[in-house]
């Protein structure tokens, strides 16, 4: 039989981040954006990505849909696939999208989408309403 040398409990506790992009921060002259959300720390692995309406997205001129996509700079969608925001109702979420990346020093970012018309002119947003949480879940390893 074996001796047995230790035995302690090494629970590793998620931290739960999120982060609100509000419709008046996508300002961009084109018809899409990414805003950084975070670099994650060392030794963290990612559990999971969401995204959750807070806000229905609007515009009264020509954007006819906005969506959401979590990823990294060469692949935006590489966390989290495209999320509609404008047919949605406060309190909607994506798909939750279990992930398990090591994600050590990775730069998460939101690429947003817009069908119609550009974001704005680059200082001013065209959208006239919209809110969404970004969630991220991830374990320090």
């Amino acid at each position: 039989m074996p001796t047995e040398l230790f035995k302690r409990a090494t629970a590793r506790l998620p931290i739960h981040a999120a982060y609100l992009v509000t419709y008046d921060e996508l300002v961009a002259a084109d018809t899409a954006e990414t805003v950084a959300l975070v670099t994650l720390p060392t030794g963290a692995v990612l559990d999971s990505v969401w995204a959750e309406v807070v806000t229905a997205f609007a515009d009264a001129g020509s954007i006819s849909e906005v969506a959401v996509e979590v990823g990294n700079a060469s692949d935006p969608d590489s966390l989290m696939g495209s999320f509609a925001l404008f047919s949605t109702t406060a309190g909607d979420r994506s798909e939750v999208k279990g992930v398990w990346e090591a994600g050590s020093g990775l730069a998460v970012k939101a690429k947003f989408t817009a069908t119609g018309a550009n974001f704005g002119d680059g200082a001013t947003a065209d959208l006239d309403a919209g809110a969404v949480k970004i969630h991220l879940q991830y374990r320090i390893l």
